[in-house]
């Protein structure tokens, strides 16, 4: 089953910042229009099981669920999508992994900060470049869902036992990259294009 949590008033629940040594990625899809609803997906972060609102939701969708699982214990997910109704703005700061002065590229959008509104951080590395750190902060009036399979998910009941476990855990969800296709596939490129050296272009060929 999939699990919908309302965390707009709980989103402190998610841990992506680097919790006892988890490496969480991000990914997100190219933010056309922020005033509609949009997503972002998030793997291998722990779900803290402290917020009551969170606790709460689970049960009612699956009173089994949490059984054998305390707060002093991690739930750590390994694929999950956060649902934006909406957002006001955003800022994102884009840093190298072990970059500890500075930034690469920091952007703001939307509208200006009024006294009030909420702001939503998250952060991880970049699943597309996880040579790449990235922060979020969304200001966003509306609600927060966070959805996950109920299968898609290790329990770990101790903190020496999670010590023990981060390389697999690490290792498991590790981004690989996919081989090289189109254009910038050197074979694709030698059988189908032909270069103009002189014009500055080349000219497909099936």
């Amino acid at each position: 089953m999939i699990f919908s949590i309302d965390i707009t008033e709980c989103f402190g629940a998610i841990d992506s910042d680097n919790a006892g040594g988890i490496i969480s990625y991000i990914s997100i899809p190219p933010i056309e229009n922020p005033q509609e609803k949009f997503r972002l997906k998030l793997s291998n972060f722990v779900l803290n099981l402290i917020d009551e609102p969170v606790i709460a939701s689970i049960n009612r969708q699956n009173s089994t669920f949490l059984e054998n699982m305390t707060e002093d214990g991690f739930l750590i997910i390994k694929q999950a999508s956060i649902f934006f109704e909406s957002i006001k703005g955003y800022e994102k700061l884009l840093r190298l992994l072990n970059q500890d002065h500075g930034y690469l590229i920091h952007e703001r959008y939307g509208q200006k900060l009024n006294t009030g509104d909420k702001i939503y951080d998250i952060s991880g590395r970049l699943f597309s470049t996880p040579e790449l750190l990235i922060n979020f902060a969304f200001i966003s009036p509306n609600t927060i869902t966070l959805e996950f399979n109920s299968s898609d998910y290790t329990y770990i009941e101790s903190y020496p036992e999670l010590q023990k476990s981060l390389e697999n855990l690490n290792s498991r969800e590790r981004p690989t990259q996919p081989p090289l296709t189109g254009l910038f596939d050197p074979t694709y490129s030698n059988t189908h294009t032909i270069s103009n050296f002189d014009a500055g272009y080349r000219i497909y060929n099936k």
